[in-house]
């Protein structure tokens, strides 16, 4: 009777321990690029095809972020490409979204237990290509660039740090690519700039 309720005890007691040793999550600002200056483009219809698969494995941390490169890049071409009208479309397609994390080499012995060194480096890559197309669904133009950003994060950082640089990370990227992306769309699609 003594180790049932005892295991009883344990049962209950032991979900309570683990949900108080999960850190919290922050909660961060929704990322949007509406303060960007919009690239106005003569064409009928904006369209975003994704085709980066997060793989939900190691070395891949998408999974993980509160905000990954893929699901920001759709939101900046829901904020920044516009349609003026016309018979063709634009086909804004995501290549790459991808963030990875390599561990660090660290100190050991009396000299790392007085030092906080740089565990993982998390490395991210934004490659979009923006094409013009025809009706017939023909290649008229195409304007392409990539960002790439990368951070290293301390051995002492609990969760909402983590989270946190990562939020800074996609947004940092995706301010990259913008910059990368608009003397593209001069060279390649000026004749559709309006």
């Amino acid at each position: 009777m003594r180790v049932r309720l005892g295991f009883l005890l344990f049962a209950f007691v032991a979900p309570l321990l683990g949900a108080c040793a999960t850190p919290p999550t922050t909660n961060f600002p929704e990322l949007t690029f509406r303060h960007k200056t919009p690239i106005r483009l003569a064409v009928g219809s904006v369209e975003v095809i994704n085709e980066f698969r997060m793989p939900f494995a190691a070395p891949n941390v998408e999974h993980k972020m509160p905000v990954a490169p893929g699901p920001a890049a759709e939101r900046w071409a829901q904020d920044v490409l516009q349609a003026t009208g016309g018979p063709d479309k634009l086909v804004m397609v995501i290549t790459d979204a991808s963030v990875t994390e390599t561990p660090l080499k660290v100190k050991k012995g009396l000299k790392g237990a007085f030092t906080t060194d740089q565990t993982e480096r998390y490395e991210s890559r934004i490659s979009v290509r923006l094409e013009i197309r025809t009706p017939e669904n023909k290649r008229r133009a195409v304007a392409e660039a990539f960002a790439t950003r990368s951070a290293t994060i301390a051995e002492d950082s609990t969760l909402a740090d983590r989270e946190t640089l990562w939020y800074g990370l996609t947004e940092k990227l995706l301010g990259e690519f913008d910059t990368a992306i608009r003397p593209q769309v001069t060279a390649h699609l000026g004749e559709f700039l309006r």
